[in-house]
């Protein structure tokens, strides 16, 4: 296993290739959570709702990533909105 870091840097390779990868954007979004780039984390998580704004795990990450930075309301929005996509 490799780092996260490592992570980021190979996901984004991927996106060069492949500007649409929803995976790619996903997983560097987790990537740059652990690493406690919480903005870069959304920005990913962001970029996955674009292309596919039914993604209940993208909500879920993003509210996650936007609690970490203390932006409780859209928190709370994107926990909502993963929950109803979840149950639906």
């Amino acid at each position: 296993l490799g780092s996260y870091p490592e992570a980021v840097r190979d996901y984004g390779k991927v996106l060069q290739l492949d500007p649409g990868n929803i995976h790619a954007f996903h997983n560097r979004g987790i990537s740059y959570d652990k690493m406690g780039e919480f903005t870069k984390a959304i920005q990913d998580f962001s970029s996955v709702l674009k292309i596919d704004a039914n993604n209940a795990n993208a909500y879920f990450n993003r509210g996650s990533a936007y609690d970490s930075v203390g932006d409780f309301d859209k928190a709370v929005m994107d926990y909502a909105q993963a929950l109803d996509l979840d149950m639906s």
